[in-house]
């Protein structure tokens, strides 16, 4: 995979470190269907665009760590293209509601409306 220098955006970019953010993104970058490494990060630049800051050096190992997991397979047809397994697609559905929580307390506090 070729890789372009593109300018830096205007905004600041979220760098994400955490391997738990990691492998959610890439669950959900598998959510539409089987996909090879570099698809997944294509999927991701086109969806998430430059507010991450989400080298594809992060993607692989992602990858294989969601496999030793059992959360991804790859198929014997074709061992570079990635699926979610049944239990990957219930640990999405697990951290879509543990992310749409936390999103909503952060609001809930920001906004004011959590005092007492």
């Amino acid at each position: 995979m070729t890789t372009t220098s593109r300018p830096a955006p205007s905004g600041s970019r979220a760098r994400i470190r955490d391997r738990g953010q990691i492998d959610a993104l890439v669950l959900a970058a598998l959510a539409d269907g089987p996909k090879r490494q570099d698809e997944v990060a294509q999927t991701l630049r086109t969806q998430v665009g430059d507010a991450l800051d989400l080298p594809y050096s992060r993607i692989v190992p992602s990858l294989h760590r969601l496999q030793r997991n059992r959360l991804v397979s790859r198929s014997t047809r074709d061992p570079r293209r990635y699926r979610l397994t049944e239990v990957g697609t219930r640990s999405l559905a697990a951290r879509r509601r543990a992310a749409d929580s936390f999103a909503a307390s952060v609001h809930h506090l920001a906004d004011g409306s959590g005092r007492a």
